[in-house]
């Protein structure tokens, strides 16, 4: 199943639970003693989380990202379902941007796009009545390297192809019961498949960068998607 196809399974899911939303909300008995529960809360469940926000790169480490390129901005658009109770998994699409700063190392190139497509799976904990601390891992993901601005007039762009694995960890404060701003934090680690003479493999095999990133929180409904099969 492609990317695509799996998104677009998630939104028939996503516009199947607005109808609900309104008459669970109406139904459900108010509960006084689990609001703050760490690791689980009825009150506080939900079951979709759509995420908008953007990024900034950092890259790292002896390698062709850490020694030749400069992050400068990225965008991020999540879809996050709730499976059972705060455990999730989500798809994820964004962007990341960066200004070459050595092209002795890397070619004769001024600027690299790298689009980033990945599922993703993980914990949501409960720290305070207001936030959310979420841990999240990702495998596989499809990285697209589109670097642009080359020297010479015969080349408009080059694009080179990677696998991603990602550790993100973010924290939500919550402004209203479905509405949140997120601050997140990821490791990247990119696995190329760039063509290079051997005595480069080492370099231009994994590519490293961070990314602290800000944006907004939208959720829908009030239980997880096995919960309202067995209640």
């Amino acid at each position: 199943m492609t990317l695509r196809s799996i998104i677009n399974t998630l939104i028939i899911l996503l516009v199947f639970s607005v109808g609900n939303a309104q008459d669970e909300s109406i139904g459900r008995v108010a509960k006084t003693s689990s609001s703050n529960a760490f690791f689980d809360s009825e009150e506080r469940q939900r079951f979709f989380a759509i995420m908008v926000g953007g990024h900034k790169p950092f890259t790292s480490g002896d390698n062709f990202m850490g020694e030749g390129l400069e992050g400068k901005s990225g965008i991020d658009f999540k879809v996050q379902m709730y499976i059972y109770k705060h455990f999730f998994i989500g798809l994820a699409t964004g962007a990341s941007y960066f200004d070459v700063k050595n092209q002795e190392r890397l070619g004769s190139y001024r600027k690299s796009r790298i689009a980033e497509n990945y599922a993703y799976f993980g914990y949501e904990l409960l720290p305070a009545e207001k936030l959310r601390l979420g841990i999240n891992i990702a495998f596989e993901g499809s990285l697209d390297y589109k670097n642009t601005g080359f020297s010479t007039s015969d080349i408009a762009e080059q694009h080179d192809s990677a696998k991603l694995n990602r550790y993100g960890l973010y924290l939500n404060y919550e402004l209203a019961r479905h509405f949140m701003v997120y601050l997140d934090y990821g490791y990247n680690v990119s696995k190329t498949n760039i063509d290079v003479p051997s005595q480069l493999d080492d370099f231009f095999s994994k590519g490293k960068y961070h990314s602290i990133g800000v944006g907004l929180v939208f959720t829908i409904g009030s239980r997880d998607l096995i919960s309202r099969f067995l209640n």
